[in-house]
């Protein structure tokens, strides 16, 4: 929904400053940070070194950054800019437009989906969706992941999709 325009806007190297300044970004000042992980995965495009490996990784490094007691992992994306590299392994494209991947309503509703008997309790407390990207093949050279800092946006910047 909505109507896009194009605007000229600063963008800055957000990794760059992250070396220089650890805590130059944060999720409670940002809605998003940067931070070096290692992974013990040797090969993201195997379902089983993802959940065994990369899973138990994503939920200590969660549970770490933001202080979460409890962290629930409940899928995730490979996608990929390389059209052959898409096709031979089934990977999605990345996404081109600004949007957010969830909203006042949706994630509520994405909790409600994924924990029912405890989704309702679980809402009378802070809760969050946090994703985890990272680069599985460096250097990305095209279609790099951009992030807006929180604080640069208002609530009447953002347009809500119809609940379907």
């Amino acid at each position: 929904t909505g109507s896009y325009a194009p605007f000229e806007m600063p963008i800055h190297d957000a990794r760059a400053r992250a070396a220089a300044d650890p805590a130059a970004f944060s999720l409670d000042q940002n809605g998003f940070t940067l931070t070096p992980h290692a992974t013990q995965v040797l090969d993201f495009f195997d379902p089983l070194q993802l959940r065994e490996i990369y899973y138990p990784e994503v939920i200590a490094l969660v549970q770490q950054i933001s202080g979460a007691r409890r962290v629930v992992v409940f899928d995730h994306t490979l996608r990929s800019g390389n059209e052959q590299e898409r096709e031979q392994k089934l990977l999605r494209e990345p996404v081109f437009t600004v949007h957010n991947d969830y909203t006042e309503w949706s994630g509520p509703q994405r909790l409600r989906e994924l924990l029912p008997d405890e989704a309702e309790a679980l809402l009378q407390r802070r809760f969050a969706i946090i994703q985890v990207w990272r680069a599985v093949a460096q250097p990305i050279v095209a279609n790099p992941l951009a992030l807006a800092d929180a604080r640069s946006l208002a609530s009447g910047d953002q347009i809500g999709r119809a609940h379907v």
